[in-house]
């Protein structure tokens, strides 16, 4: 028995696919067409051809004796391994496959220098949970059933300690006037300084009176902020249908409406993961476009390792709305993970 695990390259992609796709109909086998069909829309063929060469990526698979019978689908952003997908096809579990295929993430992780591992799963996955706890996984976050119609729990593995540079954090948000981005600046802030964190906010606005652009620029630290400016964001939330090109970043969350299809309108980079419909998550799912501001921000804490268990909304938030606004930055902390 031969039993090797390798990149995955465009030959395996249809059967790799094939295996996601049953994978996906196992798990959620009580759920809806429409619900199978947004995790296949996820992974898809030409998706995965478009993204295997890219540095970031970390797509795997598994064989044993020439045929595919596991894969990982991960990614690395901003010093972060994010496993979004470990599966091991019916015929060849218990055999310590699952195992080996997250040995082998997590030492790519360790080579990128990544100082930390990310993975959401279900607690009635009860393998998969006991799984990535055997490898130094603690649970971070549980969002319960209220959001998604079940638990959903955040599990995290320490690497290394957190580098310098990432204890230190710069963030804009941008967006069009309307959109509550002040307001949104205003409860990140809050939010971050009663961690204790070091905090420092700029409002940048148009000349405009009414309408035009709004930028926030926001810097926290463990340390005393010596200059509460900067040139280069190390992550950028861009919520307007036209992106503001002044905006220098690292990494990007964007509007998608913003980028087109297939971001035909960006000059940007970004995974297309984190081209996100925010306004339609918002009309869709709370049937109202004010909670754009809330949605996003539970993305942008999630991007930025922020514990929501650890914060005590009611001292960020007005009663007005609390309980849909938490909900909104709940949704957020999870879409698509």
């Amino acid at each position: 028995m031969t039993f090797i695990i390798e990149k995955l390259n465009e030959n395996a992609i249809e059967t790799v696919v094939d295996l996601y796709y049953r994978i996906v109909e196992e798990l959620y086998s009580e759920n809806t067409e429409v619900d199978h069909l947004h995790f296949r829309n996820l992974y898809t063929a030409e998706k995965l051809k478009k993204r295997i060469n890219n540095k970031n990526c970390v797509y795997l698979v598994a064989k044993e004796n020439g045929n595919l019978i596991g894969f990982v689908f991960a990614w690395i952003s901003q010093k972060v391994g994010n496993i979004f997908w470990l599966g091991v096809e019916t015929a060849y579990r218990r055999k310590g496959y699952g195992n080996k295929l997250l040995e082998e993430t997590l030492s790519i992780f360790a080579n990128q220098d990544c100082y930390k591992a990310k993975f959401f799963t279900y607690p009635f996955l009860k393998t998969a949970h006991c799984l990535f706890q055997k490898y130094g996984f603690k649970e971070t976050t549980c969002i319960d059933k209220s959001i998604f119609g079940v638990d959903v729990l955040l599990m995290v593995k320490k690497i290394t300690p957190v580098p310098g540079e990432h204890r230190t954090k710069k963030i804009i948000l941008a967006g069009e006037a309307g959109q509550g981005i002040k307001l949104m600046a205003h409860i990140l802030a809050s939010i971050l300084a009663k961690l204790e964190k070091e905090v420092a906010l700029n409002l940048v606005y148009d000349a405009t009176v009414r309408g035009g652009n709004i930028k926030a620029e926001i810097i926290y630290s463990d340390e005393p902020i010596e200059v509460p400016f900067f040139e280069e964001a190390d992550i950028a939330l861009q919520l307007s249908s036209v992106l503001d090109t002044t905006v220098k970043a690292k990494y990007v969350l964007i509007e998608s409406s913003a980028c087109g299809t297939d971001g035909e309108k960006c000059d940007l980079y970004c995974p297309e993961s984190d081209r996100i419909p925010f306004g339609k998550i918002a009309t869709e799912c709370f049937s109202s476009p004010v909670f754009v501001n809330m949605i996003a921000l539970g993305k942008l804490l999630q991007k930025i390792g922020i514990n929501i268990e650890t914060i005590n909304f009611n001292t960020v938030f007005p009663s007005q709305f609390f309980d849909e606004n938490i909900r909104a930055i709940r949704y957020g902390y999870t879409y698509q993970d």
